[in-house]
This record gives C-alpha cells, sequence and structure tokens, in this order.
C-alpha cells in the first residue's frame, strides 16, 4: 500500500528546539518509535505541527495524527502517511517542536543550550571553568566543565546546583570535596 507523504517546508521565523530522535518503524502502518528527549513529552500532541530534519533543524513539517507512549519513547502516527516504507527513512532524523518562550518555562527550567558557555563558580566565587556541554542521557543531567585542558563531570542536582544565573553568566556550584580536584575522573 502506498501512501502520499503530507510534508511541507517548516514555518519560518520560528525557533526550534529537538525533542525527540526517530527510531526504528513500528508494524507496517507507518508507525514510527521516537526516543523522547525532552522535559515536557505532553507538548507532542495528536494534530501539532512538528519539524523533522538533522540536528542543524527541520527540513520538512509534518502533523501528528495519533501518539502515545510504548516503552519509554513516543509511538508516533502522522497523517497522510500509512506505509512502513515511507518512515523507514527518518531513523536517525530528529523531530522538533517549536521552542517555548522563557517566561513559558517552568521555574528553574532552563534550555541545555543557555547553559554552555556559562562561568562555573562556587558559592565562595572561585571559578570552576566553563560550562562545554550538558549530557542528559544515563537518567541524570551532567554538566561538563572545561578548566585548563581539563573536563569535570558535575551532576545537576539541586545539592550541586545551587543558583543558575542567565543575566550574570554563570553557575554557582556547592560542589562536594574532590568532585573538581584535578586528581578526579575526567571526563572522556
Amino acid at each position: 500500500m502506498c501512501s502520499k507523504s503530507s510534508s511541507s517546508p517548516p514555518p519560518s521565523g520560528v525557533d526550534w528546539l529537538i525533542v525527540g530522535r526517530v527510531g526504528k518503524p513500528h508494524g507496517v502502518h507507518g508507525d514510527v518509535l521516537v526516543e523522547i528527549e525532552t522535559d515536557f513529552p505532553e507538548r507532542l500532541q495528536d494534530d501539532v505541527e512538528f519539524g523533522l530534519g538533522e540536528e542543524s533543524g527541520p527540513v520538512e513539517s509534518y502533523r501528528v495524527f495519533r501518539v502515545r507512549y510504548h516503552k519509554h519513547c513516543w509511538l508516533l502516527s502522522v497523517q497522510g502517511i500509512r506505509d512502513r516504507n515511507s518512515v523507514e527513512s527518518w531513523r536517525g532524523r530528529y523531530i522538533f517542536l517549536p521552542k517555548l518562550a522563557r517566561e513559558d518555562l517552568p521555574e528553574g527550567f532552563f534550555y541545555q543550550h543557555e547553559l554552555v558557555g556559562l562561568t562555573a563558580v562556587t558559592t565562595s566565587g572561585e571559578s570552576c571553568g566553563e560550562i562545554t556541554e550538558v549530557l542528559p542521557e544515563g537518567g541524570q543531567t551532567r554538566l561538563v566543565v572545561r578548566r585548563g585542558g581539563v573536563e569535570f563531570l558535575v551532576p545537576y542536582v539541586p545539592e550541586i546546583v545551587v543558583r543558575v544565573d542567565l543575566d550574570a553568566g554563570n553557575i554557582v556550584l556547592d560542589p562536594p570535596l574532590g568532585l573538581l580536584d584535578d586528581n578526579a575522573v575526567v571526563a572522556d
């Protein structure tokens, strides 16, 4: 059975954020598994427009027919797509949704890209280095802090990350002894 794709170019002037990564097709009717990469999975709903593309941004857009949860992933059905072959080429590509305005985020939530480049400082004001990456995988988000040629992994938990101050350009840390020492375990 063939199906006519319902893709169109993504709307211009929209700031997009990655919310998921496409896995394998599921079944024969064009459904696809999507690994969730957002703290707000409820934003992807039936009849919502989403972008599809590489990490650099969406190149086409589609509309959700139905989305449901399956083994900690989205099981996504797309309007106008009803066969497995139409979504097979989506593997490894990203699902995008429009970025929420900063004021629409819950208190204490930040976009990962906003944290990269901030200076990490201790509660006493000592510089710890620069945040070079945010690693959300493994059940716990971690910050990669680079000081000189050494990188340290810092768990993004309230006991350690005391405050994020985007205006001042820093993240205030209260690291336990040994976390940021030169003989600590470093990121590979």
